[in-house]
């Protein structure tokens, strides 16, 4: 039998269809990437870059995890230095809403966080399961419950110190692990959407990236295993329309259905990703011995981007308080005057709190109001009879949430507070009301 060579149409028609995907994917890209830029390096000379966090000021922390160091990345400097020596082979980090850096040290074989003042460990969070060392503790993320979901591979070819490579879930209160999925050949890279109900995990030993559901609850219960990508990766991130970004040769995306609508190139290979900078549009990335960012057009999940936010005629956000530290988790937001503005309060803290939005210039004013009130007070929930108070909810237990509904008034800046005694004084925001 002769094989024949392909005819003349069949060419044109396998490159056509090569150009038309990839075409595609070059239209995504301006899409999400800001027009006429480039990938910038920040800094170079490292043996192996990982792990990159906003902290809550902007700067960008990251970890060299043959060197055992974590470098900080200056936004207003615009300068590289050294944050920690001796980081336990330090790998991928994460904020807390309250600016501890959590870490995992995959040579130390611990999860740990760290005060940022001073880089002094402040607390040790796992280092065993079920009496047995981790293998190497490889990428975190922290569950708005303040719960931490982490991967455990064996990288390095080392003898397993557990039975398997598995995803585990350290309670908010640190009192137990949970090994969380079982069914997996190498874990690398997690992350999870801002409200919590949804978790990514790649796994590089299958080439494959899963998508779960987590439970209600504070056992990080993981339902609903659907493959998501035929992709593994190392670190990741998800931009504020759902996309994830995983990194495997390039950065490639992922819209929320799971088809890949981008690929970005980088002069190294990337390891990690994150979003940060002036309303989180810039998207920083490890990539071997360099350190880089690239403007974007969109802003990494969690951030709130103004400029969207000032276009559009409605505009919701969600607004929670950090356990044991009364405070807000979101400090500012930007709205314009006339939209329909939704704010979902809810109360994560064990005291009650409230959420009021005030006058301008009010917030203490009102905050003595109810002070004022004393033993009843508690009848009242702590909300005088003011009319310096224009929207707010009532006083919420643990676990309750409140929706808020208004319209945005004329330009101004307008604080909101919690009215329980005390509380006002770290319990406050600003809502930005423009034009």
């Amino acid at each position: 039998m002769i094989n024949k060579p392909p005819s003349l149409e069949i060419i044109v028609a396998v490159i056509w269809t090569i150009w038309a995907a990839n075409g595609s994917l070059l239209a995504k890209n301006e899409d999400l990437v800001a027009e006429g830029t480039k990938p910038v390096k920040l800094a170079g000379g490292f043996k192996f870059t990982e792990g990159p966090a906003v902290a809550p000021n902007g700067d960008v922390y990251f970890s060299d995890i043959p060197n055992s160091r974590i470098h900080k990345w200056d936004l207003k400097e615009k300068k590289v230095s050294v944050f920690m020596e001796k980081s336990g082979g330090a790998n991928g980090l994460f904020f807390s809403k309250e600016g501890d850096l959590f870490a995992c040290q995959g040579e130390s074989k611990r999860v740990t966080s760290f005060y940022l003042e001073d880089g002094g460990e402040k607390e040790l969070l796992a280092d065993q399961f079920d009496g047995r060392p981790f293998n190497k503790p490889n990428d975190l993320w922290i569950h708005p419950n303040n719960g931490v979901f982490f991967t455990d591979p064996n990288y390095g070819k080392q003898d397993l110190s557990q039975e398997g490579e598995y995803l585990y879930f350290i309670t908010p209160y640190r009192d137990q692990v949970f090994r969380v999925d079982k069914d997996l050949k190498r874990p690398n890279g997690v992350v999870g959407t801002p409200d919590g109900k949804t978790l990514y995990v790649a796994d590089p030993g299958q080439g494959k990236t899963f998508r779960y559901t987590v439970e209600e609850g504070e056992e990080g219960t993981l339902s609903g295993k659907k493959l998501f990508a035929d992709s593994g990766s190392d670190g990741m991130t998800l931009d504020n329309k759902g996309n994830l970004y995983l990194t495997f040769g390039d950065v490639l995306v992922y819209d929320p259905q799971g088809k890949k609508i981008a690929e970005i190139e980088f002069p190294e290979k990337p390891s990690n990703v994150c979003f940060g900078g002036k309303d989180g549009k810039t998207l920083f990335v490890t990539a071997r011995t360099g350190f880089y960012s690239l403007e974007m057009k969109v802003a990494g999940a969690g951030f709130v981007d103004t400029a969207a936010a000032i276009k559009g005629d409605e505009f919701k956000i969600a607004i929670s308080c950090i356990k044991e530290k009364l405070m807000y988790d979101i400090k500012e937001f930007t709205t314009r005057s006339g939209q329909k503005i939704t704010v979902t309060f809810k109360n994560s803290d064990f005291p009650p709190h409230n959420l009021l939005f005030v006058k301008p210039g009010a917030a203490d004013e009102v905050a003595g109001l109810a002070i004022a009130l004393g033993a009843e007070g508690f009848a009242k929930g702590f909300r005088p009879d003011s009319d310096k108070i224009l929207w707010g909810s009532a006083m919420l237990d643990q676990g309750q949430q409140s929706t808020i509904n208004f319209i945005a008034p004329e330009p101004g800046d307008y604080p909101y507070l919690c009215t329980f005694p005390g509380h006002h004084i770290l319990m406050r925001g600003m809502m930005h009301v423009v034009k």
